[in-house]
């Protein structure tokens, strides 16, 4: 037999699971000069390093999916500077086996 679906969660829950995302786009962009790993992001911001991992393979697929379709699901926000509108990238590197992020904020 297959086990009984998990319950429905309320909103929220729902609400702060989603807001994982922003929670670490918003580290990344504040800090922009350096790379983090998912443990470091998670110590940093208050988070466990399997929700962040979660979260990065989530953007990713985001990512991957607005390459495929030709489309931008990027990102955008008034840059303070000027209120010129910037496209947020999250961008990886593996350097021995370790995974590290940073933001990449370009005008458009």
């Amino acid at each position: 037999m297959n086990p009984p679906p998990p319950p429905p969660i309320d909103a929220a829950e729902f609400d702060a699971h989603k807001d994982l995302s922003a929670i670490i786009i918003q580290f990344l962009c504040r800090n922009k000069e350096k790379g983090f790993s998912a443990k470091e992001i998670a110590e940093a911001v208050g988070l466990k390093e399997e929700d962040v991992n979660n979260s990065m393979v989530k953007l990713g697929l985001t990512d991957l999916f607005s390459g495929l379709t030709g489309g931008m699901i990027s990102r955008k926000r008034r840059s303070n500077s000027k209120n010129k509108e910037v496209v947020i990238k999250i961008e990886d590197v593996t350097i021995s086996g370790v995974i590290y992020y940073r933001c990449v904020e370009k005008a458009i």
